[in-house]
């Protein structure tokens, strides 16, 4: 019966194959110790990352593969390339367009892992990926339809690219700005190299003041704690801010804030457990637990300016802290860490340029979440011919 209804779901004049009767499947023979640094051909290993090679197995257009790992992710290249012996490649017949066949793969790939084999390390033989179902439309609409997909990704690698290049342009500046700082000519040795004769070198608690978040109650996932309308930040919140914590996952009611403590927006939370050294500052009023420190600056100390700065010291933090069953650092390693103290005014010209400049990759991170947000979109409507291209 559901076999009857897959036909029935077929769009007029498309078909349904098997990847095995339209393509010629084959694997690799080389191993990863025959790449070369400056090989001149690429090898695709076992997580399809491209090394590179002396010799090439391939001159021909192909999906790309891997046989085994966690996820099955096809690439697709056309040229001369080595494989390695755990890695497939997919050589389209004369009824399918390859660009097609590599979006339809990519679009469908969670087939290969749920059909993958092994228990420790999924991985993929011939016969299964032979016997997976491909949908074909008219070859004429196989190439608009990747086309248009093709088009988009297009978009979202320039967009990369543009995210990639103003993140080392921000790299850069900050290996400046807090080295060299804005218009010195003057410098002096300090603890943290050489640095404008202007600048003091202090200690954190010199200019803030640093205390751990709070949640008392054992067990700490007690429900009645939970579900309120006051945020409790985690540290994976912190992870994924990029300096602004503007979102929360979890919250808990006044109950909760009784065994807890309230930190004011603007406050700087630093990852003290686990995760060593990540930084953000919060957007909003926030609890939070005892695995992260909130950092509130004095009257002298600029908060953007000493995130930033602190995002420096991340190495610094992990090379100090205590090592146990789980990495953490503690308020009294912590508070004594060296910190740069320009003038005020220097450290909000600081934080203004740093800030531009996050707000740049920050709008080309929005840009390209919308863009895949459309090719998803896309993929479900063209690859199963929902929406037809004529």
């Amino acid at each position: 019966m559901q076999k009857t209804k897959q036909k029935q779901d077929i769009p007029r004049g498309w078909q349904r194959v098997k990847l095995g009767d339209v393509s010629d499947v084959t694997n690799g023979k080389t191993n990863s110790q025959d790449a070369v640094a400056h090989g001149e051909y690429p090898l695709f290993d076992r997580s399809v990352a491209i090394k590179r090679s002396n010799k090439y197995l391939f001159d021909k257009t192909a999906v790309i593969l891997p046989g085994e790992g966690a996820e099955f992710v096809p690439r697709f290249y056309s040229g001369k390339f080595d494989l390695h012996q755990r890695v497939y490649a997919i050589f389209p017949g004369d009824i399918v367009y390859p660009p097609y066949l590599f979006q339809y793969l990519y679009a469908n790939r969670a087939v290969f892992a749920q059909n993958a084999v092994g228990s420790t390390v999924k991985s993929l033989r011939l016969p299964i990926i032979q016997a997976v179902d491909v949908l074909l439309p008219p070859i004429s609409e196989q190439k608009k339809i990747a086309e248009i997909l093709g088009a988009v990704d297009e978009e979202i690698q320039k967009t990369d690219e543009i995210i990639f290049t103003t993140e080392k342009l921000k790299n850069g500046l900050m290996q400046i700005f807090f080295t060299k700082g804005i218009g010195h000519t003057k410098y002096k040795k300090t603890n943290l190299g050489e640095l404008p004769a202007e600048w003091a070198v202090v200690g954190l608690e010199e200019v803030a003041n640093v205390e751990r978040g709070k949640f008392s109650h054992r067990p700490r996932n007690a429900p009645e704690f939970y579900g309120g309308d006051i945020p409790f930040i985690q540290t994976g919140d912190v992870v994924r801010s990029h300096g602004k914590i503007q979102t929360y996952t979890q919250s808990i009611n006044e109950k909760g804030l009784a065994v807890s403590r309230l930190f004011p927006k603007g406050t700087i939370v630093l990852t003290i457990a686990a995760n060593i050294g990540d930084t953000g500052i919060l957007e909003f009023d926030s609890a939070f637990p005892d695995s992260l420190v909130g950092i509130t600056v004095g009257v002298n100390m600029d908060n953007v300016f000493l995130e930033y700065y602190l995002r420096t010291r991340k190495n610094y933090l992990n090379s100090i802290a205590t090592q146990s069953a789980q990495k953490n650092i503690n308020l009294q390693k912590l508070n004594p860490i060296l910190v740069i103290k320009p003038s005020l005014a220097e450290q909000k010209k600081i934080a203004e340029i740093l800030s531009s400049v996050d707000k740049k990759i920050l709008t080309n991170q929005k840009l390209k979440d919308g863009l895949i947000l459309l090719k998803k979109g896309l993929m479900q409507d063209l690859l199963s011919g929902k929406v037809r291209i004529k």
